[in-house]
């Protein structure tokens, strides 16, 4: 049965929801904030939350993509009594299942709720059996963000649809490509790469379409294009966003119609080829520029994969170093070499702007640093990659010195003064509890944002929360501008 927490303050709307989903046999769960809904987010394995945007510390939507990344990745309905075009957008860009206004029908949220977990099951059963048919091998990572990749590899793998891989450079945006066409139907006919960048302007219709004899001057043969050489197979474009606009009306009518003309000729050719594209550049500014045609941005993004940057997936750190550290040994004819861990802690610590591709460039050159060391040690490894280590631990240790050696007012006990109303007349503990729980919570967030000096990603380390949950804090509390 499906495990649904239900995230609301309201307790009436709370016991509405279980009592409608208690014939159904849900395993339920309820939540009054964001706060219990991110401590039940890890252990609850949950398929399906239902989450109201405004609650006492937060708004819903903040927290989405908290949720979506999360282990169990459940499916989300947002419900609120105050819509919005913004907000709807926003759960729809984090692909929340549905966006409900309230107050709504018992008929309407069941039926939701059914078509939410349907779509669920059958997603986690198209998973698992792009998982056993699906070969991956090549791409090294279990990170949520190459898992989600991976995944969106899987569906479209098997059609001919037209897939655009975006992501920085040395990401492995042809990685991916090789894996999409290693697991497509057109695996036994060639993978044609074509480096746009590389393409001398004045070539590139020629390398692309080829061209007939006498075409142009040097052209003292016939010769088959890219295009044409793709037929049966992939065709994979790579750094599309480099190709000139004139080349790019050109190829989206062969897009369409899968034919085309050499240069200079008058015969018309097909070719029967699965478009692959791939750039680090932002093609939908480049569209608003009008320097990439945005008729042919929709043709070659029918899938879109968007690769993520290694720093935001250092838990892949140390698989790919073993990884590329065996293959690297083996290519250059050494046994495989171990490695102490200050050089993993290193390498983890660095935030790669080049990407897997710096990764690979550098474990390369620390194993040819000694070709007889049988282990690998953290002065083998490129020097701004130490220089990076020492520096952000000499400012990690300075911080820590500074807090430790605050005295005064600022490091005394904060103290918070109960106001009259709530005691003429008494109020009920639960009101109290409420206002201290607040006011509290405030104190506690002003006092590490001094101490972090409004540094987000010290204050999150200070607090032990991400950083959405202390920007929902902060702007929920009404101090984000403060800082």
């Amino acid at each position: 049965m499906a495990n649904v927490l239900i995230v609301d303050d309201d307790p009436y709307i709370r016991e509405l929801l279980i009592e409608f989903l208690t014939p159904y046999h849900y395993t339920l769960m309820a939540a009054e904030t964001l706060s219990e809904c991110l401590t039940l987010l890890p252990v609850g394995k949950f398929d399906l939350i239902l989450l109201d945007i405004n609650l006492p510390d937060g708004n819903g939507l903040e927290i989405l993509p908290e949720i979506r990344q999360s282990a169990s990745a459940p499916e989300v309905i947002i419900f609120t009594a105050e819509g919005s075009a913004a907000g709807a957008k926003t759960a729809m860009d984090n692909e929340a299942w549905d966006y409900i206004l309230k107050p709504f029908s018992e008929q309407e949220i069941l039926l939701n709720i059914k078509r939410a977990l349907e779509f669920r099951a059958s997603k986690k059963a198209l998973q698992a059996r792009f998982e056993s048919i699906f070969d991956r091998s090549d791409i090294i990572g279990t990170s949520s963000k190459i898992t989600t990749c991976l995944n969106l590899a899987a569906q479209c793998a098997k059609t001919d649809t037209n897939v655009l891989i975006t992501g920085p450079t040395g990401t492995g945006k042809e990685l991916f490509a090789n894996t999409i066409h290693k697991n497509s139907n057109r695996k036994n006919t060639g993978l044609i790469v074509v480096d746009c960048a590389a393409l001398p302007e004045q070539l590139v219709e020629s390398v692309l379409f080829g061209n007939v004899k006498g075409a142009f001057t040097g052209a003292d043969a016939a010769r088959d294009g890219l295009i044409k050489k793709a037929d049966g197979g992939t065709l994979f474009l790579d750094e599309i966003g480099e190709l000139p606009l004139a080349i790019q009306k050109k190829f989206l009518r062969v897009l369409q119609e899968r034919k085309f003309k050499q240069v200079g000729g008058t015969k018309v050719i097909a070719s029967n080829f699965r478009l692959v594209s791939a750039t680090n550049r932002n093609l939908d500014d480049m569209a608003k520029q009008n320097t990439f045609r945005r008729d042919l941005l929709y043709r070659i993004k029918t899938f879109h994969i968007e690769l993520p940057a290694l720093q935001e997936c250092r838990e892949d750190i140390k698989p790919l170093t073993l990884h590329y550290i065996h293959k690297l040994c083996e290519h250059h004819g050494f046994e495989t070499k171990g490695f102490k861990p200050d050089f993993l802690k290193m390498l983890e610590s660095y935030n790669w702007p080049g990407n897997i591709r710096e990764l690979i460039t550098s474990l390369e050159k620390a194993i040819l640093a000694n070709t007889d060391a049988s282990i690998l040690y953290p002065n083998y490894l490129p020097q701004h990659i130490r220089l990076h280590h020492i520096e952000t631990s000499i400012q990690n240790k300075s911080e820590n010195n500074k807090i430790h050696k605050k005295t005064g007012s600022e490091m005394n006990p904060l103290s918070l003064m109960l106001p009259d109303a709530l005691f003429n007349p008494v109020q009920s503990l639960k009101q109290v509890k409420k206002y201290t729980a607040v006011e509290t919570e405030k104190l506690y967030l002003d006092h590490v944002m001094r101490l972090s000096k409004g540094d987000l990603e010290k204050a999150c380390e200070l607090a032990g929360i991400s950083k959405s949950r202390l920007y929902s804090l902060l702007k929920t509390h009404q101090t984000l501008s403060k800082y």
